[in-house]
């Protein structure tokens, strides 16, 4: 009995050393994404380091509109400020996916981003 009580403490802890932490999504997200959104047109959204993001059309050169918009990440939660008709509001959307190349939330709607690939 105590041989096993030992072995699962053992594999227990192996467990705990290997898991993998969870990724800082914030740093991750920081760029430029295609972002595809039910019911919404296709756009590209910037996400800067500060904690500022903008949004473009995905035909138009001119640089993202910010407007006050901001955004952080608590966990796996995306949290974006932006303005509306009668100010700003905040939404959450849980991050369901996410690799460096493109990430997926679910809200009030789910959207998927691709990152925009950088020109050298």
């Amino acid at each position: 009995m105590r041989l096993l009580i030992a072995l699962t403490l053992a594999l227990c802890s192996t467990g705990a050393l290997t898991a993998e932490p969870r990724p800082d999504y914030s740093k991750l997200m920081v760029g430029s994404w295609y972002s595809e959104c039910r019911m919404r047109p296709m756009r590209i959204r910037v996400f800067h380091a500060d904690g500022r993001w903008g949004v473009r059309k995905y035909d138009d050169p001119r640089p993202e509109d910010i407007r006050g918009r901001r955004w952080r990440v608590e966990g796996d939660t995306l949290i974006l400020r932006y303005p509306s008709d009668s100010g700003f509001e905040t939404h959450t959307y849980k991050i369901l996916a996410f690799t460096k190349d493109e990430f997926i939330t679910d809200g009030d709607y789910p959207c998927t981003y691709t990152r925009v690939a950088q020109s050298h």
